[in-house]
């Protein structure tokens, strides 16, 4: 697929004399295109719709357990601290939750909003630009004299963060719910602070100005907006948050502070998109979905089926990656569609339609193959509903396709990686999959 194709210039109806020197190897058998008598394969949809992706556990950075605290009291008394108070996040198995597994929804949407973000307790779930943890929190009142535990509360804390692909922004939409409350723990406020962590990406912000009051059953909702500050082409950072909880009296030694894992590194560059800046989390591999209206998109659909590689198929096969270098990509298409391609009278238009895509480091042209390499298909209208392909050479074993696909068909597919690349900044050598559909 390419936006400068490999086109016919023959008159309609004109008559090709077309010989065995367009098939593949001496080991194959095949017919010319336009003539051939292998029986046609059927093509159906092909590749998976991607959903959300877990990242791993919503853990505290350097939690200090309130098992620490009461070695300590004596102190704290003798400094004058009557009543001190700590965070720790819940135990795994005291958390109950309806939600035991990842959203089912597709990748292309939204997680859920806080306070509503709908993913298992403990864990974070995320996609190119979008990621959503929860987490369960318990603060406990200790009387330093007494050395007894006077009080304590339960809260729910939920993240959703939310990337923008064109303007170098990203939000977080945050919420805490106090849950329930016993004893000393009276008088409750909360403070919720997000920020970049490595190399001064982005500023902090707080969720909602400052320290607010809740009380049981109350849940506090706000956000914080950050701005890539693009000093660099591209740039890798991780973010840090921290609840805060204080109550009467009390003096909190050590607030709730979480980041999230490494594979929900944010990315962000200048570079994929033309002059615009964009984020993404970069480990979760996007996936371009074609829908299957055409025969470009026939063709990619047959080949991700029948070659060996299942390009760009997951679960199943191996990813495709983008290669950035115009002239590397121009070489791809001229070794694939060079003279084993001839033009097909039955096809309108017709053109040069390799698989996999010449802005790729899968195509054959990289591997060293030649047209005579390639799978050699003329996709065809479809019949009741259903898409035909008719093989013009033997198509087993191979690692490549050229299709006789109409010029305008063909442009389509190309012009839909092109968006892809840029909507989804995939970078130079980052892999992604496909699903036609």
């Amino acid at each position: 697929m390419h936006i400068s194709r490999r086109i016919s210039l023959a008159a309609a109806g004109a008559g090709l004399a077309l010989t065995t020197a367009l098939l593949a190897p001496a080991s194959a058998t095949a017919s010319a295109p336009g003539t051939g008598t292998a029986t046609g394969l059927r093509v159906g949809p092909t590749g998976e719709i991607p959903k959300p992706k877990a990242a791993g556990p919503v853990e505290l950075r350097n939690e200090r357990t309130c098992d620490t605290v009461r070695p300590k009291l004596e102190g704290y008394a003798a400094a004058g601290m009557g009543k001190v108070t700590c965070l720790e996040q819940q135990k795994p198995a005291a958390v109950k939750t309806a939600a035991r597994s990842a959203p089912s929804k597709p990748a292309g949407e939204a997680l859920s909003a806080a306070p509503k973000c709908s993913v298992t307790m403990g864990q974070w779930y995320f996609t190119r630009f979008d990621a959503c943890g929860s987490v369960q929190l318990t603060y406990t009142v200790f009387d330093t004299r007494t050395k007894k535990k006077i009080g304590g509360a339960t809260f729910t804390a939920k993240q959703e963060i939310t990337l923008a692909a064109k303007s170098g922004e990203w939000k977080t939409d945050d919420s805490l719910k106090l849950d329930s409350a016993w004893g000393a723990a009276k008088g409750l406020r909360a403070v919720w602070k997000t920020e970049c962590v490595g190399g001064g990406a982005c500023g902090a912000g707080t969720a909602w100005g400052g320290a607010q009051k809740i009380s049981v059953g109350k849940t506090l909702h706000g956000g914080t907006t950050h701005k890539w500050k693009a000093g660099q082409n591209t740039q890798g950072f991780t973010t840090k948050t921290t609840v805060t909880i204080t109550g009467s009296g009390q003096i909190l030694l050590h607030p709730a502070t979480f980041e999230p894992p490494g594979k929900m590194t944010i990315r962000c560059d200048k570079i994929a998109s033309g002059a615009s800046v964009g984020c993404v989390f970069p480990s979760f591999a996007p996936t371009l979905t074609l829908p299957l209206k055409n025969r470009g998109h026939v063709n990619v659909a047959f080949s991700m089926q029948h070659l060996t590689d299942h390009w760009g198929w997951e679960g199943k096969g191996s990813p495709l990656t983008r290669e950035m270098d115009e002239s590397v990509i121009n070489s791809n298409r001229g070794k694939v569609c060079d003279s084993a391609w001839k033009a097909d009278p039955t096809v309108p238009e017709d053109s040069c339609d390799e698989f996999p895509f010449a802005a790729t480091n899968q195509s054959g042209g990289q591997f060293g193959l030649r047209g005579k390499d390639c799978a050699q298909i003329r996709p065809d209208t479809p019949q009741n509903g259903r898409w035909n392909v008719t093989p013009l050479n033997d198509v087993t074993g191979r690692r490549c396709t050229i299709g006789h696909v109409p010029n305008k068909e063909n442009g389509s597919v190309g012009g839909s990686l092109s968006a892809f690349y840029q909507n989804q900044r995939v970078l130079d050598d980052e892999k992604f999959w496909l699903a036609v559909r």
